[in-house]
């Protein structure tokens, strides 16, 4: 029996697992890293720390699950979305890797828009945002014009774990998408822009399917990992798209509300449709005939580890917070949270925003600013879904994943203000299994990707209904999480953070 792993790079950590081909997990291993803020709004990591720390997890995971490295068969990747490697032409990153977090392009972002005029709505469908490969690079142009004349190649995150595994440089379609650079319409480098915004035009990388075999663990690879040369290793997927090929998210009117360190509410549709208000995304997704309208908010677990950590300085695991949150009623006694701490994407553009608590009195306590700060993530993401009903796109049923997914109260609070009831997999890490699942796909080991989700991913039978008691309570709430924004977003910009 060949087996398959699956490694997802994300913000804080990079996660390896290894299982067989019918999804059964033999082990998962991780190594943390942090971000770099070397100045406010700047959102850095090193390549060479995703790496090593990538190495150190394949070797353990390998040596949890007892196979052999000749018996992997396939590699597939998985990875934080949007943010720029650029390398030199000795192949090596001429700067830390600008991330999806990093804010300091807002003035880029709006040349880009402006530059991009009718291309928005023909081929790209999506409006640029800071932290967006394309303004990074228009960013480096701008202001470091010496580290932008040394770039020879650019590619995101995953793909330059791929490229240390492989020695191959290259991306797919799901993970190119999202740079703005690319034509969500037409799948394929969108040069008319590139040229308009006055960027190099031979940099791009070549793009593949998700499921596509890029190449083979290399020697200098196989040397630091302990993997085998005989492994294959596909091309993958950004990480929203791996999580939902991860819960089996792939046909349409399923969608997946995904809560990490940022935030992702996605419907999966048949064709290109797309938000003419840009308040949404649009998104390849790793199966060739789909695409994904996503809210995807740059603020999501992020907002209550900054809660746990640098306020409240609790060390107590995520589950504890969660319970104590559940003995606050639904709507934290009018205490309201608007969750922008790292700026927003969706569905408010706006990379100056900030938190907010608001209506905060005497008989507020932890467990109210904790549960106000959940909710604020799931307010915000109600107003991705309203988008969506906007556009007639079907919601039949929500598949509820990443750290939200595991808390009963973040259950709850999810199945009360969307108003859906909430089903979980039993997939231990989304991620990682939608990585190997198209490494399964890459290897013949099944004939597409509906087919392997449907032997590999399983539903739990009971999933979380609403309460009707809280969902009125939020709808109130609900309007006044807008207004309040509409209220305070003219203010944001007079703020001095530097």
């Amino acid at each position: 029996m060949g087996y398959l792993a699956g490694i997802d790079l994300g913000t804080s950590s990079v996660k390896v697992l290894v299982m067989d081909p019918d999804g059964r997990t033999l082990a998962v291993s991780s190594r943390g890293y942090d971000v770099m803020t070397p100045k406010m709004s700047y959102a850095e990591q090193e390549p060479q720390v995703w790496w090593d720390c990538t190495v150190m997890a394949i070797r353990e995971a390998m040596e949890k699950s007892g196979i052999k490295p000749e018996e992997l068969d396939g590699i597939g990747l998985s990875g934080q979305m949007h943010g720029l490697v650029a390398f030199d032409r000795d192949n090596e990153p001429v700067m830390p890797a600008i991330i999806w977090m990093d804010q300091r392009s807002a003035e880029e972002t709006a040349r880009i828009k402006e530059l991009a005029g009718g291309l928005l709505d023909t081929e790209l469908l999506n409006q640029p945002g800071a932290g967006m490969m394309i303004c990074s690079l228009l960013w480096l142009k701008r202001h470091r014009p010496d580290t932008y004349d040394r770039i020879e190649h650019v590619m995101l995150p995953k793909d330059y774990i791929r490229y240390r595994l492989t020695g191959t440089i290259g991306s797919d379609y799901s993970d190119a998408c999202a740079t703005l650079a690319f034509s969500v319409k037409g799948r394929s480098w969108c040069m008319e822009l590139i040229k308009r915004a006055g960027l190099k035009e031979d940099i791009w990388p070549a793009v593949g399917e998700s499921s596509q075999v890029a190449g083979h663990v290399w020697a200098e690879a196989a040397a630091r990992t302990g993997l085998s040369e005989h492994t294959r290793v596909v091309y993958g997927a950004g990480d929203s798209s791996a999580q939902l090929t991860g819960n089996g998210v792939i046909e349409e009117g399923i969608m997946a509300c995904n809560i990490g360190t940022a935030s992702q509410l996605a419907a999966v549709v048949d064709r290109p449709l797309y938000d003419t208000q840009m308040r949404l995304q649009t998104w390849c997704h790793t199966v060739a005939d789909r695409w994904y309208v996503q809210g995807g908010a740059l603020n999501g677990g992020s907002t209550l580890s900054w809660l746990k950590k640098k306020v409240l300085r609790d060390d107590r695991p995520y589950r504890e917070l969660d319970a104590e949150a559940g003995q606050v009623p639904a709507g934290a006694e009018g205490l309201l949270f608007i969750p922008y701490l790292a700026g927003e994407r969706t569905p408010f553009m706006d990379p100056y925003a900030k938190g907010v608590y608001f209506g905060m009195g005497m008989k507020h306590e932890q467990a109210h600013m904790i549960r106000a700060t959940m909710e604020g993530v799931i307010f915000n993401l109600k107003e991705c879904a309203l988008v969506l009903d906007e556009m007639g796109i079907q919601r039949r049923k929500m598949i509820a994943s990443g750290g939200a997914a595991k808390g009963v109260t973040w259950k709850q609070i999810q199945a009360d203000i969307l108003e859906m009831p909430v089903y979980t997999t039993k997939t231990e890490e989304e991620a990682c299994q939608g990585a190997a699942i198209l490494a399964a796909v890459g290897c013949g080991m099944y004939r597409d990707i509906k087919e392997a989700c449907s032997r590999i991913v399983k539903i739990n039978d009971c999933p979380v209904e609403p309460v009707m008691e809280h969902v009125k309570r939020y709808r109130e709430q609900q309007e006044l999480f807008r207004e309040l924004y509409l209220k305070v977003k003219d203010l944001y910009p007079r703020l001095k953070t530097e």
